[in-house]
């Protein structure tokens, strides 16, 4: 572990190697001036700022390993949130089931230690090496006989038990390398593991918590947090776990896509909450599919490079391996050698388990090993660094990495010229012979064919999720669970019985009459017409093909029904459309068709309005410069068409398109009944309650990638809260918050919008529904999203009294859905 920051320890302390001196500074030398700001004669460094400087500061993280109400997150401010209301008497009474099992008793009379677990010296990677310090015999042994089995570890800090060790602390010395016939090379094998005793909980205070006869505190927390870890034990040890999802690797994953680079397992998602007293303590258990992506495991490095590059660019598929070699060549740059661009996703590789296999392998040999990186060296130039050039010494011989496999082992590599991978302990292996370790975790973001592929697969029907939870909880085998047994938990094995209200759904008003879907979840608008039609004319437009994927004919039978049916839904279209093939190989690149098409629309009319785009499939890869051509270069409104659909020229399909291109222009489609007012009122919010309806959420990069979080907001500018204006802003790098200048400079510019729909108003209800944020981050946006939007009010109208505001938010992964009790079909759209 690095020193630097830290101050010296007390002088006159020994330094031997068994004493417990503080970590030391390094001594600046002789005639150097002190970093510190101490007086003359006394040594020591500035004081430590507890973080890299170079990286942004961090909020701590609390609780996020367990799930808890709001309240537990703003313990000082018991009255923050609203308190949840009545019962609903809306709507049709069900009896539904929900995805959680019941916890239906708990020894709460049985007191628990919480330890704090120390590890010295400490290693980079300390979890593995506290997974196997926890199992060692001699860490075993030390424990008072009978005691260690029950003892819950979370693998990192904490561990919990109801038994007290004697003197409340245990030190062990544990040496990982004894008792084996061969010591590891490199790294520590020598540790010291202290567990000292911090705290106890009381799960008493959680029954009177759920009994509410106390309010939420830091010891209920506690308890949960313990309850939390305490699920998740045993079937850790057993199952392959990644956070509470638990998967069974002797179950074989979907292939996702052709199968060649990811699979999915579905998995289990386990976690404890707090819930409705009815027929249980309060506690449930909360199971629910977990589809996870991962990488297709056991084919050698070579294969899976290939295959993982046709993902990455177009360009890299049909690789095989000596292309393959070429392609991850250095490329010369600016004056000096570089990685191309196919050994950058490469490079995305890393970070995974491979399992060596060649001839003349040692049996013993079998463990996984962890790829650090892969080799490169600029110096090695155009030929890149591989078996042929990079050398070590063996045996007091300077000896090339593909003559050291052929003189011990006899393996003479097909593929010598590939990059090297370098594991963690320095050692360079050729990628042939590694074979990647099954249940790897895919992190990367999937393109829009593996998600649409993924879609299919996750989306079920309700006798098949059931079907998948119930199989996947027998894995966990509860009523064989020690851990359980030994603090008294017997768990409901049925799903949860719990009452609802089916909602009536509501008409849907046109311009000519309404539409009641019912219980049928769709509608037909053929013959219907438009609520508002659009205030900017249809007038400067055309078709614009790509590909050739629809011939001439083709192009204007589509053009004549889609004008014809717009026109019947009283869409204002004044001029037809230009119908445009672009010359050569502009009609193979997007950005260059959309330039063209925009030239020729503006020697025709002067302005270029809407632009039509077929492309030859749905989720063509296009679509992205479609819209950065169009939307943001040109600044030319885009609807992108299927040719299937265009071949097909289906009246419904026309309709689908024209309610687009009719919002897009001004219009607004429908409106449903407003539920405080006649359904033939002229606005949906009353007159003299104007209602601003704001909506918020923040997106992030994929793990590893460079780029920033965004902000998008949304606000309905008309009466009826139809329409819809939108602003974007970058918001610093995973940040969940709106930034301060955000939530003003968003918000301001939207509301001016607000204004030119209703004249002469001022809002009086604001409801703000704000996405993708947890538990613990609700206060947070009260106190700092919130707050800045009643400070923008109260500069822009300080006389005018402040709106009242709704905030709902929508919570990040629940896990929770519900069924009929039959469960022989998904509750019926409402």
């Amino acid at each position: 572990m690095s020193d630097r920051g830290r101050s010296p320890g007390p002088s006159g302390l020994s330094s031997h190697p068994g004493s417990r001196q503080g970590s030391q500074s390094p001594r600046p030398p002789p005639g150097s001036r002190s970093p510190s700001n101490a007086p003359a004669g006394q040594p020591g460094w500035a004081p430590p700022i507890g973080r890299d400087p170079a990286k942004p500061l961090e909020t701590e993280r609390k609780f996020n390993r367990v799930e808890l109400p709001a309240d537990a997150y703003s313990l000082d401010r018991p009255d923050l949130f609203a308190p949840r209301p009545k019962a609903p008497t809306v709507g049709q009474p069900a009896r539904l089931e929900v995805n959680q099992y019941k916890v239906q008793s708990y020894n709460f009379d049985v007191k628990v230690h919480q330890y704090d677990v120390a590890l010295s010296p400490n290693p980079s990677k300390p979890v593995p090496v506290l997974k196997k310090i926890w199992k060692h015999p001699k860490f075993v042994a030390a424990f008072p006989p009978g005691v260690h089995e029950h003892f819950i570890f979370d693998g990192r800090k904490l561990a919990w038990s109801t038994t007290l060790i004697p003197r409340e602390e245990l030190r062990v010395a544990v040496d990982l390398d004894e008792g084996k016939s061969q010591p590891r090379k490199g790294g520590e094998s020598q540790f010291y593991i202290i567990l000292r005793k911090t705290t106890e909980i009381n799960p008493k205070v959680l029954d009177a918590y759920l009994s509410h006869q106390c309010s939420l505190n830091n010891a209920v927390i506690e308890t949960m947090t313990f309850l939390d870890h305490l699920l998740r034990a045993w079937p850790s040890e057993r199952l392959l776990s990644i956070k509470r999802n638990f998967y069974n690797t002797s179950r074989p994953g979907r292939p996702l896509m052709d199968g060649s680079v990811v699979e999915v397992s579905k998995g289990l998602y386990w976690s404890a909450r707090i819930s409705a007293s009815q027929g249980s303590i309060g506690l449930a258990i909360a199971a629910d599919v977990a589809n996870t992506a991962f990488f297709v495991g056991n084919q050698d490095y070579v294969q899976l490079a290939i295959n993982f590059l046709a993902t990455q660019d177009q360009k890299l598929r049909g690789l095989n391996p000596l292309r393959l070699q070429e392609e991850l060549k250095p490329v010369f740059h600016r004056g000096i050698y570089v990685p191309s661009e196919a050994f950058k996703q490469l490079r995305k590789l890393s970070k995974m388990k491979i399992t060596v296999k060649h001839a003349n392998r040692p049996a013993h040999l079998t463990s996984p090993i962890g790829v650090e990186s892969f080799s490169f060296d600029a110096r090695n130039g155009v030929e890149g660094t591989h078996a042929q050039n990079t050398f070590f010494e063996n045996d007091g011989k300077k000896t090339s990495v593909a003559d050291y496999f052929q003189q011990k082992y006899k393996v003479t590599l097909r593929y010598p010229r590939l990059p090297l991978i370098k594991t963690g302990k320095g050692a360079f292996i050729p990628m042939e012979i590694a074979y990647l370790e099954k249940f790897q975790r895919y992190p990367f973001k999937l393109n829009p064919s593996q998600t649409q592929s993924m879609i299919k697969i996750a989306v079920t029907r309700p006798n098949q999720r059931r079907a998948d939870i119930q199989s996947n909880v027998a894995d966990l085998q509860i009523q064989n669970d020690p851990f359980l047994r030994h603090y008294g938990i017997r768990i409901d094995p049925h799903f949860t019985k719990t009452d609802g209200r089916v909602l009536p759904p509501p008409l849907i008003h046109f311009q000519n009459g309404a539409i009641d879907p019912k219980t049928s979840g769709r509608w037909i608008v053929q013959g219907k017409r438009l609520w508002r039609q659009n205030t900017a004319p249809l007038d400067s437009w055309g078709f614009l093909v790509l590909q050739n994927c629809v011939d001439k004919p083709t192009l204007e039978n589509f053009s004549k029904v889609f004008t014809s049916v717009f026109r019947e839904h009283g869409g204002k279209c004044t001029r037809d459309p230009m119908l445009l093939h672009p010359p050569g190989n502009v009609q193979h690149n997007a950005a260059e068709a959309i330039m063209w098409a925009h030239q020729q629309l503006t020697s025709r009319s002067g302005y270029p309005q809407m632009l039509f785009v077929i492309v030859r499939q749905k989720g063509d890869p296009s679509y992205e410069r479609i819209k950065k051509s169009a939307d943001c270069r040109f600044g030319i409104g885009s609807q992108v068409l299927a040719s299937q659909g265009v071949q097909a020229a289906q009246k419904q399909y026309a309709s689908n398109i024209a309610l687009k291109i009719n919002a897009k222009l001004g219009g607004t489609t429908a409106r449903t009944d407003p539920p405080w007012g006649p359904s033939k009122a002229k606005t949906y919010f009353p007159p003299d309650r104007p209602t601003m309806i704001v909506g918020c959420d923040i997106s992030h990069a994929a793990p590893g990638a460079p780029n920033g979080s965004v902000a998008a907001m949304t606000m309905s500018v008309d009466p009826d809260a139809n329409r819809y204006a939108a602003a974007v802003q970058t918001n610093g790098r995973r940040t969940e918050m709106l930034t301060p200048d955000n939530c003003q400079s968003l918000f301001g510019q939207l509301a001016e919008y607000w204004k030119e729909g209703h004249p002469n108003k001022f809002p009086k209800h604001v409801i703000y529904l704000r996405d993708g944020v947890s538990e613990g981050e609700f206060a947070k946006v009260l106190d700092l999203e919130v707050a800045q939007f009643k400070a923008y009010f109260s500069r822009k109208a300080p006389k005018m009294p402040m709106p009242r505001f709704t905030v709902i938010c929508a919570t990040k992964r629940h896990h929770v859905g519900y069924s009929r009790s039959s469960f022989c079909a998904l509750l019926i759209p409402s």
